[in-house]
């Protein structure tokens, strides 16, 4: 059953239905004029139990009755509109949601049967009635908590390198010595943390970060979260140690996950590593890649038995439905991750069906016509909202491909257009850092809020880093210093999205030292060489591969640090030699003013 309704009635056997309206001004002013309140239901295609909430209490008769009678009802699916999801989500999916007239939040539960719901919608329509200036009140209360929070992000505080180290020690601390991977069950893969151990493993060669990243990847490989048939891995799992997952998969969660084992692979030359991240791509290609519609799919749900199938028996049952959708920003992230995986797996068949995407996207986003979520019969019948996730992502897959597409194109200059759109659209020239929308003169309830969530930030702060390293205009870098300033305290309201910012700390603080491998994609030495790229210590790493099959000569790395570039290298093993041989004694680029004028 599709929870997707943009408007029209969904039947039940009974005959009655509830009426559900899509997000936007009208319902809320059908609430006021029947001084009734909204409930809001919020789902998503892969969600089990939002499945089971639809085809069970929604389709109950006294509650479609009560809530036709009372509530104006509304539906939001979470990944077609992750902005509202992000405002009103109250601690998982399914959401339901009770809002005032004007989009305050009164109160809120996750999944509920018929007779509790029933229940609470009694509840919630007396007290609504008898108690509504008090509701009010409490709605607006909530709301302005929600301003001050967003106001705290502002730019202004001195980064450093200890941010890295705390945030490093709070990711430690929730670390499960006996079964790898961080928090206790549900477990879930942590794919932020686990980057930025893959991170300080590389850089320090710390022996307490390599223990925590192979005991974490080798759990989730032998546990429960892999597919060992189709391939690709589900959400998470019910225990701690990697068993009773939860059958969903989330093409955010495999993109993410293909990349870590990847890199870990270049680390610590596990094969298992190699192959997990090798079949994960394949997976996303084989189930979730749309030819026709120029993106991937956002997920494959979870809504039936056959991933419990015993291995041998899946052959000729139907698998669960993917999402009949694509993501602008998750489709972006998945050009990123086939660009490194065709040289890092030797695989320059992935480097076409990169391009098909990045190139759809990037016409989209100059004709005015990139969307959130597409398919290939076109865009789902709502606002067409501008959201920073999608802009950064496309900012970060068009700088991946300016780095690691071996036929270059105009990429640096479409990027540097569509940082100026970000720009443009969503940051905030007064305290920092970007905000999540775009402003919009006719949102609803917290929408009107212009929110600055940290995972989005810390993305576009990365495209502006590789925009930097690429240009030399200080500008990017002056924009990423202003937006990771603002979250040197709010990070800690982030959880494990905290690591990812602590990366791009790291990053910002080192200058960069990008090393462009030449040779044939075939020579071994080339292949050596790229290896020994990505295992230099240097927090600002660029590796660059430029292979060709046309290339004559031996394979050799050539390192610049800053605007200095240095003698090419063709031993691998002299390439770490190398790279701190120039940096030893380096000079910062970036001068202290009161070194110059010390009266000041």
């Amino acid at each position: 059953m599709n929870l997707r309704v943009e408007g029209e009635p969904s039947g039940s056997q009974s005959g009655q239905q509830i009426d559900w309206l899509p997000w936007g001004p009208a319902p809320f002013e059908l609430a006021r004029q029947r001084n009734q309140p909204v409930l809001l239901s919020i789902g998503a295609v892969w969600c089990y139990w939002c499945q089971v909430m639809e085809e069970t209490t929604f389709q109950d008769p006294g509650v479609i009755e009560f809530i036709s009678q009372n509530f104006v009802p509304v539906r939001v699916d979470n990944d077609h509109r992750p902005e509202i999801n992000a405002r009103y989500n109250v601690g998982g999916w399914p959401t339901t949601a009770f809002l005032t007239g004007h989009g305050g939040i009164v109160a809120g539960a996750t999944y509920l049967p018929a007779d509790q719901l029933l229940a609470m919608l009694m509840e919630v329509q007396r007290a609504y009635q008898e108690e509504k200036p008090q509701l009010y009140e409490q709605a607006n209360n909530l709301f302005r908590q929600r301003q001050d929070e967003v106001a705290k992000i502002s730019t202004g505080a001195e980064l450093d390198a200890k941010q890295v180290q705390r945030i490093a020690r709070r990711s430690a601390g929730i670390y499960d010595p006996a079964n790898g991977g961080f928090g206790e069950e549900p477990k879930f893969p942590a794919v932020p943390v686990l980057r930025l151990l893959l991170h300080l493993f590389r850089t320090t060669g710390e022996e307490f970060y390599r223990v925590m990243l192979e005991r974490s990847l080798d759990g989730m490989l032998g546990g429960e979260l892999l597919d060992p048939v189709d391939g690709g891995f589900f959400r998470y799992c019910a225990q701690a140690d990697w068993t009773e997952a939860q059958h969903e998969k989330l093409l955010e969660d495999n993109v993410g996950l293909a990349r870590v084992y990847l890199e870990a692979w270049l680390l610590l030359d596990k094969d298992s590593y190699r192959r997990a991240a090798g079949g994960t791509v394949d997976y996303i290609l084989n189930t979730l890649y749309d030819a026709e519609a120029a993106g991937f799919r956002g997920s494959q749900g979870a809504h039936s038995s056959y991933f419990a199938l015993p291995e041998g028996a899946r052959g000729g049952q139907t698998a669960p439905a993917v999402d009949p959708f694509c993501y602008a920003n998750w489709s972006a992230q998945a050009v990123s991750l086939l660009l490194e995986a065709s040289w890092i797996l030797s695989r320059p068949e992935l480097i076409p069906i990169a391009r098909h995407v990045l190139n759809a996207l990037v016409e989209w986003a100059q004709t005015g016509e990139l969307s959130h979520a597409y398919s290939h019969a076109g865009r789902p019948q709502e606002p067409r909202q501008q959201l920073l996730a999608d802009w950064a992502s496309l900012l970060n897959a068009l700088m991946d491909a300016h780095n690691w597409d071996p036929d270059r194109g105009d990429y640096l200059p479409t990027a540097e257009w569509v940082a100026r759109q970000m720009v443009e659209r969503f940051g905030d020239p007064s305290s920092g850092g970007f905000f999540d929308t775009e402003k919009d003169g006719e949102a609803v309830g917290y929408l009107k809020l212009r929110e600055k969530p940290l995972p989005e930030n810390v993305l576009a702060v990365q495209g502006l880093l590789k925009l930097h390293q690429a240009t030399l205009n200080d500008e990017y870098r002056q924009l990423a210093q202003r937006a990771l300033s603002a979250y040197v305290e709010a990070n800690r309201n982030y959880g494990e999205f905290a690591a990812v910012y602590a990366l791009a700390v790291d990053q910002y603080l080192n200058s960069p030292v990008e090393i462009t491998v030449e040779g044939r994609p075939e020579d071994a030495a080339a292949q050596d060489l790229l290896r020994a790229a990505t295992r230099v210590t240097s927090p600002h790493l660029v590796v660059k591969p430029l292979l060709s099959a046309d290339y004559a000569g031996n394979a050799q790395a050539h390192v610049c640090l800053d605007t200095v570039c240095l003698p090419p290298v063709g031993n691998p093993d002299s390439l770490q030699a190398t790279v701190e041989g120039g940096t030893a004694g380096q000079v910062s680029p970036f001068e202290n003013i009161l070194d110059r004028f010390p009266g000041l």
